[in-house]
């Protein structure tokens, strides 16, 4: 957790008020929880994670993750959902994230999203590339 807290606190890449201000939700795109996040990843890449943050939330709320390619020159429809997952949060403010491993053929050059949805609000979206 605290590789976590201080991934999230050294890179942000997004922050998003919502329902008034009231949920803020911190995301940063990384290989590992080892590496810093960035916004831009080689397309052998093994696996890419999703690391969160949010503030205003409350034990018990729900989390959903959804991987979607935005752009990818051809190889998906474009905004194509990739996958999702989801979880409940353990504690008020909690933190946490999901992964999502490289396609056999190697991830499609293009513009990526993951969308952040706090009790089925979309509450926060990071956007990443994947390279040669």
């Amino acid at each position: 957790m605290k590789k976590l807290l201080a991934l999230l606190a050294f890179a942000l890449v997004f922050s998003l008020p919502a329902h008034a201000g009231d949920v803020k939700v911190k995301a940063a795109v990384a290989v590992d929880g080892n590496t810093r996040p960035a916004t831009a990843f080689p397309s052998s890449t093994p696996q890419l994670m999703v690391f969160i943050l949010t503030e205003g939330t409350e034990k018990g709320d729900k989390v959903r993750l959804e991987w979607i390619a935005e752009d990818t020159n051809g190889a998906a429809p474009a905004n194509y959902k990739i996958s999702n997952s989801a979880y409940t949060g353990d504690k008020d403010n909690f933190g946490g994230g999901g992964s999502l491993s490289k396609p056999n053929s190697g991830w499609p050059v293009g513009k990526y999203r993951v969308d952040i949805y706090i009790d089925d609000e979309l509450e926060g979206t990071t956007k990443f590339q994947i390279t040669k």
